[in-house]
């Protein structure tokens, strides 16, 4: 392998490809980055055995002091880290050689030189090529607004594995993004969508839809494509193949757990942050709790803590149902509000011991929205 590349052509892909690797790893290939040079392309690999991200980096024939470009063909794995860190601290525009001499990856930049302890890349694992059942294109941003309007509610480190990740059920006109951890349920779904014969119901880790939200980042209008396997995801961008193994369990009837009730409150949603916000200072540190006062027309938001300190708040709403109190974690009601793009919360409670739905009065450009808290003991 002797290549020549641009130093903002190989950033990218390698501080996307760090989320990726583990630093700590208990097979010290799986901390390096796989480098495959093949018909004039750069393929970055980086894989923690549960997903793996390849970089695609197109090689410009460029030119050395009038020497003819030097670009063969070859495979090596190197510190995914170390060669960041590299890339990272160089100046920008900067061109960057690379060449295997002996067992070392050398890295020459101006009056820089670095060299690298290598691996042989035969022994790099990959998730092996799978058949894949069903494949369908979609806008990037589509996704990631599913993702991210629903990725806070995931679980964490859950007994009940299918918790910890995004519930995707797939069908020809809609997708819907559920995520839940028993405290709580976001769901997001994108209707109207024309994408084939497609019917499919998976588990994306908690891992993959992090990464996931930060990939799909880029040029909005920018259409992906998206096949899946019976234990497989693949996700194919210009730039990166994601692939990701799923969470093989059934995801309980998430339709079950929104609440049907008839207590309708509608509010201003910065209005309700900014009390939630000041609120949430006097909060036990522990329990997060706030309670909900509500009146035919107003709210009154109040927190306590250990040290007998007492925040209240009283706002205007419109609602016009019975006399209720309530509380809530403060940090779930205030996870909710960056994922709602309308200006006006809805709020919809059946009573003190029942979870309340909070969604927007308004749905967000055919992606619709809504979550779910479970009340709590204060």
């Amino acid at each position: 392998m002797d290549i020549t590349v641009q130093r903002e052509a190989l950033l990218k892909p390698l501080q996307a490809i760090s989320g990726v690797v583990e630093r700590k790893q208990t097979l010290p290939i799986l901390s390096n980055v796989l480098l495959s040079v093949k018909d004039n392309t750069l393929l970055l690999t980086g894989t923690d055995l549960e997903v793996e991200l390849i970089g695609i980096v197109k090689l410009d024939s460029v030119k050395s002091a009038g020497a003819a470009p030097v670009q063969s063909e070859g495979s090596i794995t190197v510190s995914a880290r170390k060669l960041f860190d590299i890339c990272r601290t160089l100046p920008e525009c900067t061109s960057l050689h690379l060449c295997i001499e002996k067992n070392y990856l050398v890295v020459r930049a101006g009056e820089s030189c670095f060299k690298l302890n290598t691996l042989p890349a035969i022994d790099y694992p990959s998730l092996e090529d799978t058949e894949y059942q069903a494949q369908f294109t979609i806008k990037q941003a589509q996704l990631r607004n599913l993702l991210s309007k629903t990725y806070f509610a995931m679980g964490q480190q859950d007994v009940r594995h299918y918790l910890n990740g995004s519930f995707l059920d797939i069908s020809p006109t809609t997708i819907k993004c559920v995520a839940a951890d028993g405290h709580r349920l976001a769901l997001a779904s994108l209707q109207d969508l024309q994408i084939g014969d497609v019917n499919a119901r998976i588990i994306l880790p908690r891992k993959s839809v992090l990464e996931l939200i930060r990939l799909l980042a880029g040029d909005d209008n920018h259409t992906i494509s998206v096949t899946i396997a019976d234990n497989r995801l693949r996700i194919v961008t210009n730039e990166y193949i994601f692939t990701t193994k799923l969470i093989n369990a059934q995801y309980p009837d998430y339709n079950r757990l929104i609440p049907q009730g008839k207590d309708v409150a509608v509010g201003d949603k910065e209005a309700i942050k900014q009390a939630l916000t000041r609120a949430s200072i006097l909060s036990s540190e522990k329990f997060r709790g706030v309670r909900f006062q509500l009146e035919p027309g107003s709210l009154r938001i109040t927190a306590n803590n250990a040290d007998q300190e007492q925040a209240e708040e009283a706002l205007a709403l419109e609602y016009a149902g019975n006399s209720m109190e309530i509380g809530f974690n403060v940090a779930y009601l205030l996870d909710i509000v960056p994922a709602i793009v309308s200006k006006m919360l809805r709020f919809v409670f059946t009573d003190p011991n029942s979870g309340v739905l909070v969604e927007g009065a308004e749905n967000d450009q055919n992606i619709h929205s809504l979550y779910v808290i479970m009340p709590m003991r204060l």
